[in-house]
């Protein structure tokens, strides 16, 4: 497993929400200043768009610094959901928007 920077994490985080713009899925690339590039996979699942960067992970101590993260972006009056780590989740983290689009914004983070 590759161990993202919280910096390129919240990248790869904006890359895949700007093709959740566009209604589009598939594989994208991120590159990234401390990770160099980063491969994103999207897809579309009935409402929600699923996203996230298979064979890459951030670290937990990184977690509440995301979750602040997320609360002032995407920006333009939109903020990013946190779903954070519970018994049923333990090793991930999903960050979220809904009603942007007619799909549900979904990034998953695995942490180490």
């Amino acid at each position: 497993m590759v161990h993202l920077t919280l910096r390129s994490v919240e990248q790869c985080i904006m890359a895949a929400y700007n093709q959740y713009l566009t209604g589009r899925d598939g594989i994208i690339t991120c590159p990234t200043i401390d990770n160099g590039k980063v491969t994103i996979q999207t897809m579309i699942r009935a409402s929600q768009f699923d996203c996230g960067f298979a064979g890459n992970q951030m670290s937990k101590a990184d977690k509440d610094n995301l979750k602040q993260w997320c609360s002032r972006n995407p920006g333009g009056g939109w903020a990013f959901g946190f779903r954070d780590t519970d018994s049923s989740h333990p090793d991930n983290v999903n960050i979220t928007l809904i009603n942007k689009t007619n799909l549900m914004f979904n990034f998953h983070v695995y942490l180490y």
